[in-house]
């Protein structure tokens, strides 16, 4: 965690970077192809997990371990979330039903499961934060499985019908529902996302502030679309798309996730057919949208940036774009790792003192 003054320079830094860039600002890292790439997650250590793979930072690139299902292989298997303590989740549907896990140092925990309402046991994680609480589903809803004394976890069941999508460091769950989203610690009732007409909201990320982003499915004049969404308090905001396509819907895209900055990356619709890497930041005017193509980077041959699927505290964004290989002068869908440039000392110092 850094602290508040911290968090304000690094974010006038980043608005600044996006109205003034140089060639050098930002570096752009090729991690091979995104063909099959169904999850990624990148924490604060630099470490990233793509599908089934862990990439560790080492010198001059990344040491890569694959993890495996009960049966060998990585059919059926996938990793979707790492915390601060590089212990990774995921679900195992190789054999049978499926069950999520805990990956730390080498062993692998199935995590415990309790059956619905029909008497089908399962279990599936979607996040974990830095206390190793994992957010997931089993039984009839979400639950959070919290790391007892006695080496296992203990199970706290949600709302029933819903579906946990995050989790942040205080425990607080992040659910959605057919119509609505909400946050609870299962120790309490559960805050819902104020009512718009027309609008069913899916938070997909939540911070250490209860900031929530995410998208919804909003109907008006006859028409319907994916808009992206902020929700703070009492107060529910449009994360800003500027659709240039015409007669495109603004506002719409895909949210991923939101870091305790209040710096949200996503996928904005700018016309049928053109989506690209946004990252939102939040500032005294609102929301203020940066389409990730409008930065100069150097590095690996990127061309358009389509989805940001994740960041973490350092500006690291993780996503994918279209890359072009140099051999056979052909494009295809790579994962990139976009790094924010750091600001020198004399510039650190005065955007502290702001």
């Amino acid at each position: 965690m850094k602290t508040p003054s911290s968090f304000v320079a690094t974010t006038v830094f980043l608005a600044v970077c996006s109205a003034n860039v140089t060639a050098a600002d930002w570096t752009i890292t090729d991690l091979g192809s995104a063909q099959n790439v169904m999850t990624m997650a990148i924490n604060d250590n630099g470490w990233i997990i793509l599908n089934n793979k862990i990439l560790t930072p080492s010198a001059g690139g990344y040491t890569t371990t694959p993890l495996l299902n009960t049966l060998g292989n990585a059919n059926n298997f996938g990793l979707y979330d790492i915390n601060n303590s590089n212990t990774v989740v995921g679900v195992d549907r190789s054999s049978g039903p499926e069950q999520a896990f805990v990956w730390s140092s080498g062993t692998r925990t199935n995590l415990p499961q309790v059956p619905n309402w029909a008497g089908y046991t399962f279990s599936k994680a979607a996040a974990i934060n830095n206390s190793g609480q994992v957010i997931g589903n089993t039984g009839d809803g979400a639950a959070i499985w919290t790391p007892s004394a006695a080496g296992g976890y203990t199970i706290n069941s949600l709302d029933k019908w819903s579906t946990g999508t995050a989790i942040n460091d205080a425990g607080v769950g992040l659910m959605a529902f057919t119509y609505t989203t909400g946050y609870s610690t299962a120790a309490g009732s559960t805050t819902y996302i104020p009512e718009r007409a027309g609008f069913r909201p899916s938070g997909t990320a939540i911070n250490n502030s209860n900031t929530v982003a995410g998208n919804a499915f909003y109907e008006a004049g006859g028409y319907s679309w994916n808009q992206t969404f902020v929700w703070q308090g009492a107060n529910v905001s449009v994360l800003p798309v500027s659709a240039t396509g015409a007669n495109w819907q603004a506002n719409t895209g895909t949210v991923w996730a939101i870091n305790e900055k209040d710096q949200i990356v996503g996928t904005g619709s700018y016309g049928a057919y053109d989506g690209r890497a946004v990252m939102w930041t939040n500032n005294a005017s609102g929301w203020n949208e940066i389409d990730l193509n409008t930065l100069s980077f150097s590095g690996a041959s990127f061309g358009k940036l389509t989805e940001a699927r994740d960041i973490n505290e350092q500006g690291q964004i993780l996503g994918v774009g279209d890359y072009l290989d140099q051999s056979t002068n052909g494009w295809s869908q790579h994962i990139y790792l976009l790094t924010a440039p750091v600001p020198e000392p004399e510039t650190y110092a005065m955007l502290l003192a702001e």
